[in-house]
């Protein structure tokens, strides 16, 4: 069943780096799966000096219902940033997937990343959160997954 995420159409003044991995275990682990993904992202956009968003995007996933590779971001098509106490931010666009276990390689894949930042590296409370989706030129979602951040990235919305 095809699904479609509504975007914002445009982009706002934002930074956004760091890395983590989120461990969906046991709910998507299996015997060839270990139930985590990782996420590396560095996304800038200023609109007083770019004319688009860039940087880079990589989600390595190994989650039960999911590819097992890499979706790597071949393009930041929007970046939308927002919040004081924990800023949030939304990145969309396209990705080139990699297969580590054989299986079929998806075309035409685009992704959708989630982002919010609760906490500071080494503080108490809240983890932040990642959560993506990557789906194919039909529709079809290849890979999905959210939850508690052990890392840090950094959202910086209107800077």
């Amino acid at each position: 069943m095809p699904i479609q995420i509504a975007n914002f159409d445009i982009s706002d003044r934002s930074v956004i780096r760091g890395e983590g991995r989120v461990r969906l275990v046991p709910r998507r682990q299996d015997a060839a799966h270990s139930g985590v993904f990782r996420v590396r992202v560095a996304v800038t956009f200023n609109p007083a000096a770019d004319d688009y968003p860039a940087g880079s995007v990589r989600i390595d996933v190994d989650l039960s219902d999911s590819f097992k590779g890499q979706a790597e971001s071949t393009s930041i098509e929007q970046v939308n940033s927002f919040g004081k106490h924990t800023p949030t931010a939304v990145i969309a666009g396209r990705c080139k997937v990699t297969i580590t276990d054989g299986g079929p390689v998806p075309v035409g894949c685009r992704f959708w990343l989630l982002i919010a930042n609760n906490k500071r590296p080494g503080d108490q409370g809240t983890a932040d959160i990642a959560g993506f989706v990557v789906y194919d030129r039909d529709g079809n979602r290849v890979a999905y997954g959210t939850g508690p951040l052990e890392g840090d990235i950094e959202v910086a919305p209107g800077l």
